[in-house]
């Protein structure tokens, strides 16, 4: 009897631990859950006992959120990322820069540099330290606008950021930075999945979401291969092309 009450606890806590954690947070958590117990590992082989055991402990952590979507501390706020999961647009594109993954991320990090090789966008503002404001063009000279947050940020490894409030364009992604074979420099690759809202007011926001594909943001990430490599700007060719 006793055996048999013990199992259903630990079936009802496992039933209760729903997945609450969005699919690039998963994504992020994963990476940097293993890039964590890397370092960990190495710590530990320099002996450096307690930081490589601290790092190895939140590794392991990040690496069961990402792998089960489930998070504690999201449970005991109340908070759940995981809705719209399933649902979007994603779109996934890679590039390989010959740059190391530090400088390639610097670049990126520094939100405000994206319009510069990023057509769809018209401008972005840091208002903080993790957020940022917003604006792109659409079809017919149509304007969205919305706010983000960036929810993890991994030097010369990855960012993951996600809109926040009532977005005209709901939006998340994730860009990661990874050594290419050969001495290459870095290997980018960027993953954005867009939320379109249905008609109504948020019809605009639809159009310009379908209008984003993966050739456009394949065509973007080669004009930052561009500025990267050879220092030229992608202003001209904005210029005319709008």
């Amino acid at each position: 009897m006793e055996l048999t009450e013990a199992v259903s606890r630990i079936g009802a806590r496992m039933k209760s631990r729903k997945v609450n954690v969005g699919h690039t947070e998963r994504n992020a958590s994963l990476v940097g859950g293993a890039a964590l117990a890397v370092t960990g590992i190495k710590a530990l082989t320099g002996r450096r006992y307690l930081p490589g055991l601290a790092m190895m402990v939140a590794g392991g952590m990040f690496l069961y959120r990402g792998k089960t979507g489930f998070c504690g501390l999201y449970q005991a706020l109340g908070v759940d990322t995981s809705e719209n999961a399933a649902g979007g647009v994603l779109i996934e594109t890679f590039v390989t820069i010959n740059r190391t993954p530090q400088q390639v991320y610097e670049f990126w990090r520094n939100l405000e540099n994206l319009p510069s090789f990023m057509r769809h966008l018209e401008s972005v503002e840091v208002t903080g330290e993790n957020t940022s404001h917003w604006k792109a063009r659409g079809p017919a000279g149509v304007t969205v606008e919305w706010d983000a947050e960036m929810v993890a940020d991994y030097p010369g490894q990855l960012i993951l950021w996600r809109s926040t409030g009532e977005a005209a364009l709901p939006n998340e992604g994730t860009v990661e930075f990874r050594e290419a074979p050969g001495d290459r420099g870095t290997e980018l690759k960027v993953s954005i999945r867009y939320y379109p809202p249905g008609d109504g007011p948020g019809k605009a926001a639809a159009k310009m979401a379908n209008a984003i594909t993966g050739a456009q943001i394949e065509e973007d990430l080669k004009r930052l291969k561009q500025i990267l490599e050879t220092g030229e700007t992608a202003t001209a060719e904005r210029t005319n092309n709008h």
